[in-house]
């Protein structure tokens, strides 16, 4: 046994006792996650997927992951999700035939680029044209139908070779019980994407942006109604793409696809670093097991699409920087990815150093006149594709990050302090590895156990391998990953932000066990078993990472079903749907509960860090009448109330303010007193007491103090400012003393330079007797001022004795 097998074997029993100490002094009871409610639906799953994908795969002869792909299509038609799930294999094809078309266009010689890097590119350029489409009114079902058409309808030869190319997989034969493993996991990573979404994060932001741009048609970047509405967005531009035409579930399945796309690429690395075929299928089980990995598919978290960009712009540096690689296009490739990683999150920042360090360590390759030209023209194609949101914010608020960092920018839409999450450490030390495995919950919202147990048992016997061999490969994998991984903690020590690096680390360890000269026999059954040990303490873990996790067969199976679930478990979307129907239109919402809005048609008002002014209007708010002006000047009508928010004299002070529409305990959806609504008059002289503030034209047939007579073509009118969104009641008292008649309310809306856009009209039968008009309007987009009539209808006179216009 040479000094490098005695260093790896010295180590895995070191990590065994390192393992078995934290395991032991766990408090299990206390763990939800492992407990056998828990995971059942789980096992249940899990052993019916291998089950069903076996019998298919010998029925129709054809490979297991076929059979699971069968399967999933079988669940998905029993679960009535058979079009989203269509919807995402549409949305595959179409971003193959646009990324391998970038990717080729301009090449001088004939490349192929692989088809995963082909679709990611291609989601990459989705994502970015839907960011600028997303500030204009143009996002519809059908621009996105006719979008995602064009490609597959111009590019059907590529997309019939592709499908004829997996129709050829799909008739191979499979043999390995990893691939039933596999399939068996992703196949609970799918259910669990049918399920209805429960995530905070997902229901605040990430699911909230595609449903406000499929009813609302455009994103406002408006950072007074959220204040992280400038920040990157690729992630949810992409899920808006399966929202648009496929609602929730289109969305949360293609943010499986991404999950599932970042264990392909741990294949493609491993193959690239040079491991076996069984060792790459590891890593995608390792990969597939991993808790963290759960939490990405259960709810809509970005980091599946960031990682996804960031591992494969990874990749495709490393296939640039080898000589026998196809330079243009991987160049190109990773130049795109990266760039969509940077438009993804910023924290991508991050993974550039490590990237850099093997950038530099490459130099003999690169370092000619035509291959600095190449790389000059990728940092310029990096920069265009991931720097589009950062300038958004920039142009809107005067910082790029905003509101990080604002104690160098000074955005005045922030308070001139550096935003921060306070909830987790900084730094990498010593035992961190020990850390995160073991006290998972100091490094995200979960129980231990949430980061998988590979790193404890098998990272470091790993890197001694891959060292001790110097294969430069896998060194770079290692570099990359590692790099990442340490730079992010000194910045933030969070889970969810390190996830690029477990891709990449899973690669590096599956490549380190799984080179055919790297072990012997004995070596060989040593290592199976402690991966085989961290399969199954992953999978008794896997819950660990997620509290939206759970498989529930109600909601799967009717939409009857999906209702009754969220009302018990969720009651706030139930509330959501119930302010749909009411609020006709669309005034904001205030959010007196949690912020998870998604799906709602309107603006939700925050009184949190979401909305500063609606909070410290909130928070000043000292009578009934004082809260309900705070929802009213903000534009507001409706409110959502959790029995359990805020103080209870603020909820004291909501309720006296509101009468309840409907309950769903805890929650309750209110709407604000009429006494508190529009109680301040704009208009100067509403009663014609005198003759200031109107407009009168020199013809005005009868004029007096406190009545005015006017007719379709002889109008008193008066101008007013107003705020956009905002709701104001136009009403008239009048009577027709001749003869009846018809009259008018009629407000036109100007912008702020005086431009026309629009007018409201009611028309009303005016009778001798006087008798009161109104109608409530809502100011439009860009609006600035008012002009508010007092007009007849018809040439007969009609008398206005009063006008008004509040708020």
């Amino acid at each position: 046994m040479n000094i490098r097998s005695t260093a790896v074997f010295a180590l895995l029993l070191v990590s065994v006792v390192a393992t078995a100490t934290g395991l032991q002094h766990l408090s299990w009871h206390s763990i939800a996650a492992v407990r056998w409610d828990a995971l059942k639906p789980y096992a249940v799953v899990l052993a019916g997927g291998m089950l069903f994908t076996e019998i298919g795969s010998r029925w129709l002869g054809i490979h297991r992951i076929a059979a699971g792909a069968v399967v999933a299509t079988v669940i998905a038609l029993v679960a009535g999700a058979a079009g989203a799930l269509l919807v995402v294999v549409w949305i595959g094809l179409a971003s193959y035939v646009v990324g391998s078309t970038a990717l080729t266009l301009w090449s001088k010689r004939s490349e192929v680029p692989s088809t995963l890097i082909s679709v990611l590119v291609g989601a990459v350029v989705y994502g970015a044209l839907i960011g600028l489409a997303a500030h204009r009114p143009v996002n519809y079902p059908g621009v996105y139908a006719i979008a995602l058409a064009l490609p597959v309808v111009f590019g059907w030869r590529q997309v019939r070779t592709l499908l004829l190319s997996v129709l050829a997989f799909a008739r191979r034969k499979s043999t390995s019980s990893l691939d039933l493993l596999i399939v068996g996991v992703a196949l609970l990573h799918f259910v669990v994407g049918l399920m209805p979404e429960t995530g905070h994060d997902a229901l605040a932001s990430h699911l909230f942006i595609p449903a406000h741009l499929a009813s609302r048609h455009a994103w406002s970047f408006d950072v007074s109604l959220y204040v992280w509405a400038v920040m990157p967005m690729m992630g949810d531009w992409l899920f808006s793409l399966g929202y648009m035409l496929a609602g929730e579930t289109g969305a949360r399945l293609l943010n499986v696809g991404f999950v599932l796309t970042t264990c392909c690429l741990v294949r493609e690395l491993v193959f690239w670093a040079g491991g076996s075929r069984a060792g790459a299928k590891w890593g995608a089980l390792l990969l597939l097991t991993t808790p963290l990995t759960l939490l990405e598919s259960s709810s809509l978290y970005i980091e599946s699409v960031w990682a996804a960009f960031a591992v494969a712009g990874a990749l495709s540096l490393f296939r640039a920087l080898q000589r026998d690689g196809q330079r243009p296009a991987d160049i190109r490739a990773a130049a795109i990815l990266l760039g969509g990683a940077l438009a993804a999150k910023a924290i991508t920042l991050a993974i550039l150093p490590g990237l850099f360090i093997v950038f530099l360590m490459r130099f003999r390759v690169w370092a000619t006149k035509a291959s600095v030209g190449l790389f000059a023209r990728a940092l310029g194609l990096f920069v265009f594709v991931g720097c589009v949101p950062y300038l958004t914010a920039w142009v809107l608020t005067k910082n790029p990050l905003f509101p990080y960092f604002n104690e160098i920018f000074h955005s005045k839409l922030w308070p001139l302090v550096n935003f921060q999450d306070s909830r987790w450490s900084r730094g990498f030390k010593w035992d961190t590895l020990y850390q995160v495995t073991f006290h998972s919950d100091a490094f995200l919202e979960s129980w231990p156990g949430a980061s998988g147990f590979q790193w404890m048992l098998l990272l470091l016997p790993a890197v001694v391998l891959v060292a001790g061999k110097g294969r430069s490969r896998a060194l770079a994998i290692l570099l990359a990953g590692a790099v990442s991984a340490v730079v992010t903690f000194q910045s933030i020590a969070y889970l969810r932000y390190i996830f690029p690096a477990v891709v990449l680390m899973v690669a590096l360890i599956a490549t380190a066990f799984s080179q055919e000269d790297n072990t012997s026999l004995i070596e060989k059954r040593v290592l199976w078993v402690a991966g085989s040990v961290v399969i199954l303490l992953n999978l008794v873990f896997l819950k660990s990472a997620t509290h939206y996790g759970d498989i529930v067969a109600q909601p799967l199976l009717s939409s009857a079903g999906r209702e009754a679930f969220l009302r018990e478990r969720l009651p706030i979307r139930s509330a959501v749907d119930v302010v749909n129907k009411l609020n006709l239109d669309d005034a904001p919402v205030a959010m007196f509960s949690s912020p998870l809005g998604a799906g709602l048609h309107s603006n939700a008002l925050h009184p949190s860090w979401y909305n500063l002014n609606f909070e410290r209007a909130v928070s000043d708010a000292d009578t009934a009448g004082a809260m309900a002006r705070a929802v009213v000047l903000a534009g507001g009508d409706y409110l959502i109330l959790d029995a359990g928010w805020g103080a209870p004299t603020q909820r004291r002070l909501i309720e006296d303010a509101s009468d309840l529409v409907i309950a769903f305990a805890p929650i309750a959806v209110r709407r604000v007193k009429d006494q508190y609504r529009f109680a301040q008059e704009l208009l100067r002289n509403p009663g014609f007491a005198a003759g200031d503030g109107w407009s009168l034209p020199a013809d005005i047939a009868d004029v007096r103090a406190g009545s005015i007579s006017v007719n379709v073509t002889t109008v008193a009118t008066q101008q007013v400012p107003v705020i956009a969104g905002r709701r104001y009641k136009n009403s008239v008292k009048s009577a027709c003393g001749r003869q009846p008649t018809q009259g008018r309310l009629q407000v036109n809306w100007m912008d702020a330079a005086g431009h026309f856009i629009g007018t409201s009209i009611q028309v009303f039968e005016c009778t001798a007797d006087a008798k009161t008009y109104s109608m409530e309007v809502r100011a439009p987009r860009n609006a600035a001022t008012a002009v508010v009539y007092a007009s007849g209808q018809t040439d007969v006179p009609v008398t206005f004795s009063e006008v008004s216009f509040k708020q």
